[in-house]
This record gives structure tokens, sequence and C-alpha cells, in this order.
């Protein structure tokens, strides 16, 4: 159970009151869900429950000649990236807040989603998304690095910014940065037909004391209305998990994963998305102890997007600020450890015990010695 609260020193409003659950059905197969108190944007003094998220999902990969992940969701999405984002994809349109302000419609993405992503070690690969028999996004892209310099592009089908998301226009998009010293930084620079070109700059952090602070109260600052924007969770709880591995058992297999939230418009977080990265040995026997290992979690990266590029003054770069969005990101790593417990030794006691009296009447005789 979650909260927000948006304060500045003439306001005080609490909002945003979310319940939220995920469960894994079976290996692939999760469901989840995100309900709101209510639909209004600064208050929490009506209860009229609303649906932000609610979904069920199937996910596999596959290796063939390079990794072929995946994914089905079928129910109210706010969250595409799928199987991770790369740095593009923080730039990517974050659904706003439209609804909460007297819009009817929902500002995510409703119906089935399928999701095709392929990636080689080359740093080719190729990228699709279809809503309801409509494609969203249907591009091919290529991810490169050279030392601490990173490179990114797509070209085809790609999603526009305005709302309402879910279409899209032939063109490119392309990204540049560089990572060091805890950091990273980058360029985005994007042209679609039909649409004014959009420039961006990604400032990427590690984790540390600092982000893992903004990434635990979800702080934000946002500039219309002025405020300082937190998200906090008061209560949380697991089923299945417990929480440390009894003394003994071995470890024979891990899952490892990575929860992103992101938000954007008055800095209200609305979703939620777990990335099953990698796993080995076993995970699936109900038999098994699973353990969750969860890190902090921090301000992974924020992006600004506008619709301007030109950069010759001053006025062009306050005009640039002034109609920038802010997408942002916060991650949290997680390790599922899966562990088969140790064999009692009181019970192979009593088994010893017993094969050894077999084993003397079988030598001896019923009658004994003679």
């Amino acid at each position: 159970m979650s909260f927000g609260a948006f304060m500045w020193p003439d306001k005080l409003y609490l909002r945003n009151l979310h319940l939220q659950a995920d469960m894994d059905l079976i290996p692939g197969t999760r469901a989840h869900a995100i309900v709101r108190s209510n639909r209004e944007f600064n208050r929490l003094d009506k209860f009229e429950p609303y649906w932000d998220e609610a979904y069920l999902e199937s996910f596999g990969s596959l290796d063939w000649g390079g990794l072929l992940s995946a994914n089905l969701k079928a129910g109210r999405v706010r969250y595409l990236r799928f199987p991770y984002p790369d740095n593009l994809s923080i730039f990517d349109q974050v659904p706003s807040v439209s609804d909460l302000k007297g819009a009817s419609e929902f500002t995510g993405y409703e119906g089935p989603l399928f999701t095709l992503d392929y990636a080689h070690g080359t740093g080719l690969g190729w990228h699709f998304v279809s809503l309801r028999e409509q494609r969203i996004e249907n591009y091919g892209r290529y991810l490169g690095e050279a030392g601490p310099f990173v490179f990114e592009g797509r070209a085809g089908e790609l999603q526009i910014r305005p709302e309402p998301l879910g279409r899209s226009a032939p063109g490119y998009n392309l990204f540049a940065g560089a990572r060091g010293l805890g950091f990273q930084v980058g360029l985005m620079y994007e042209r679609l037909q039909g649409q004014p070109i959009y420039t961006g700059v990604m400032v990427g952090f590690a984790s540390n004391w600092l982000t893992q602070w903004a990434g635990n109260v979800g702080a934000d600052y946002a500039r219309s209305p002025q405020g300082v924007a937190v998200h906090l969770t008061p209560l949380k709880g697991t089923i299945g998990f417990e929480r440390e591995a009894p003394r003994g058992a071995e470890l024979v297999g891990e899952v490892t994963a990575e929860r992103i939230r992101t938000y954007w418009q008055n800095s209200q977080i609305r979703n939620f998305y777990e990335h099953r990265l990698s796993s080995w040995g076993e995970t699936t026997d109900p038999s098994l102890i699973a353990v969750a290992e969860e890190e902090s979690w921090y301000l992974q990266a924020e992006a600004l997007v506008s619709p301007n590029n030109s950069f010759q003054s001053w006025d062009d770069l306050v005009r640039w600020e002034k109609q920038r969005q802010g997408p942002a990101q916060l991650s949290q790593k997680v390790r599922y450890k899966f562990y088969r417990r140790a064999p009692d030794p009181r019970a192979g006691e009593g088994l010893n015990a017993a094969r050894t009296a077999q084993a003397v009447s079988a030598i001896v005789g019923t009658e004994g010695p003679h």
C-alpha cells in the first residue's frame, strides 16, 4: 500500500492512494493489479476505486542465434518496456494524468498488448509492439559501446508522443552518451513523420545514499504547479517467501530481477513492473524454499524531452525548458533464491537404527544366537 504527497509553502495535498499486488501463477505467467482509492488529482476524501493497472501476463524467451523474447498482457497497462528498457526507452512517453483531471478515457493502454523483441550479440535487433491489432512500435535498432561511450539508434515505426498514446509514425531516433564515476549522460534526437523534432538530455545515477533516499520516498520536483512530491510505502508484505534460508539448506536456483517505476506529469507514480533478467538451476519445484533479497529503491535516471531543436540563443534554451517533459525512472534490484531443505539428521539416525536391526536379525535368525 502506498500514497503520495505534494507540498510547497502554500500547499499540502495527500493523494494517489494505491493498493498494489503481484502474483506468479505458473512459470511464465503472472497477475498484476494497482487499484487507487479514487480518480481525484490531489485529494483522498472520496472512495471510488479505479484501476490504474490490471492485467494477466505471459512471457518467455528463446535462444535463437540471439535472444528472442515474447510478452502478452491482457487488461489495463501503463508500461510498455520489455524485456528491459534501453537508453532510448527512458525518453519514451509516460501515460499522463489527464484521466484524473476530468478526462473520461484511460490514458494508458487497454486490450491485448503483444511484444516481440530480438537482440543479437552484434548489437542489432528488432522490436515489435501491437495493441488490439494496431502496431504501436515496429523498428530495427542498434546498440553499441566503445569504452565509456554508448550509442543507440532506432528506425522504423515509433510511437508518437502526443496523446492519445498507441499511435505510431515512421522515423528514427538516436542516442549518444558516456558513462563514468557512477553517472551516465546522454543526448537524444528524434525525427518522426508529421511530428516536431524532439531533443532530449538524460542523466543516469548509480545507487548511493542520496539516490536511494530519492528512490525510497519517490522524491521529485514539479514546476507546474510548483512543489515537491513524494510517494511513500507504509505497508508491504509477501506470501510464499521466507525471511531467510533454514540452516544447512542447499541453494539450488536463483532468479535475478529488476523492478521499475516511472513518473512524469505532476510526479504521480501510477505503474510498477518487474523485469525478469536471468535464472539458473531449479526454481519451480513447489517443495523448494524461496527467499527474496531486495536491494534499496533508487533514482536510476532523469530524462528531459522537448519539441524544440534550435539552440542558437538563450531564448531558445528558455523555450526548450518551458516546453520540456521530464520522464523519471526508479529501480530496485531483487534476487529470488531457491533452497532445498537439508535432510533431518534425526530421521537419518532412526533409519540407520532400523537398518541395523534388520541386518542383525537376518544374520542371527529370529530365535536369537546359537
